[in-house]
């Protein structure tokens, strides 16, 4: 682009990043609402398809462009890479979780959200390839006091001192897999409460990182695109997130090169200017599911941002909702 056309274009860039966070919402709350028609009927892939069906239409609707960079593996309709809107749009990189939890949905269980996180060009962090972190997740008192070289117990007792609680009124969110039995008995050695979670590493560390959610701290091993989706929302929220690579195998070792044993913190997982929505399915502590009525639905969402520094909890009636496909 040449710098003509760079400063022909940056009022309407400057236009579009200010419109980017209710734009944002939009898009989370079009695909809450069709993967929340599908909650109980036992079937996650549709409810998955549906969500990330109407993510895309969403997105084709708005006046700004970009590409998919981090989202679930195996999604085929926003896959790493897609590219969505036109070039001469502004653009930004996308972080997207169309339906995170669609077992939770298949089953009618709560816990599902749709996610979706808008930064700059270029600006996700270049990690290596391994799957997974392990990582610890708490609210703001905490920031600066933890440290996963430590044992977990002496960081449990940082972030009751920072509650001015004890360890014994701290609940820790964990994701129910064999991976976690170790770490489960080490929280309970501590003496802490346990919430064990089915599904949902994004929002686990959203409830560690807001108040008033009941859940003191995440602890575990997590996915690596998953942990950065979700310490961008922490940035926003002012909360603490430590994370470090967990390989898998000797091959994931080698990737890891010399990264390996290297503590990431917010900063570094979060670019500094990030966008977040996010939009409940199927209800939970977090945020309301998607309702229906004979006149439409209803959904509720947060919406955070570095860029003007705000986290807003959104009620929205939709007077037009599509049928079930």
């Amino acid at each position: 682009m040449d710098v003509e056309r760079e400063m022909e274009m940056r009022p309407q860039l400057a236009d579009a990043r200010a419109m980017v966070v209710p734009s944002l919402i939009r898009v989370t709350e079009s695909a809450a609402l069709a993967s929340a028609r599908h909650v109980g009927r036992g079937e996650s892939d549709r409810a998955r398809s549906a969500a990330s069906t109407a993510m895309l239409h969403a997105f084709e609707e708005l006046g700004f462009g970009g590409r998919v960079v981090l989202g679930p593996r195996g999604d085929r309709v926003l896959s790493h890479g897609t590219h969505i809107g036109h070039e001469n749009q502004p653009q930004f990189d996308f972080g997207v979780y169309p339906v995170e939890g669609s077992s939770l949905v298949a089953k009618g269980v709560n816990g599902a959200n749709s996610i979706l996180v808008a930064v700059e060009p270029e600006s996700f962090p270049s990690l290596p390839a391994v799957w997974y972190v392990e990582k610890i997740v708490a609210g703001p008192e905490a920031r600066g006091a933890l440290d996963l070289d430590d044992p977990l117990a002496d960081n449990l007792r940082r972030i009751a001192f920072a509650r001015d609680a004890r360890v014994s009124d701290l609940a820790i969110a964990i994701l129910d897999r064999p991976r976690h039995h170790d770490l489960i008995d080490q929280v309970r050695d501590a003496g802490a409460r346990i919430v064990l979670l089915e599904e949902g590493e994004i929002a686990g560390a959203l409830l560690a990182a807001s108040s008033g959610t009941g859940i003191d701290a995440m602890v575990g091993i997590g996915g690596l695109q998953e942990t950065v989706i979700a310490a961008c929302a922490v940035r926003c929220l002012g909360g603490e997130l430590l994370a470090r690579l967990w390989p898998r195998n000797d091959e994931e070792r080698v990737l890891a090169g010399d990264e390996l044993g290297a503590v990431y913190g917010v900063s570094d997982l979060s670019p500094a200017q990030v966008d977040v929505a996010v939009t409940g399915i199927s209800g939970g502590t977090l945020l309301k599911g998607a309702w229906y009525g004979s006149h439409g639905g209803a959904t509720e969402s947060l919406t955070m941002s570095t860029r003007f520094n705000t986290v807003r909890r959104i009620a929205t009636r939709h007077l037009r909702v599509g049928e079930a496909s």
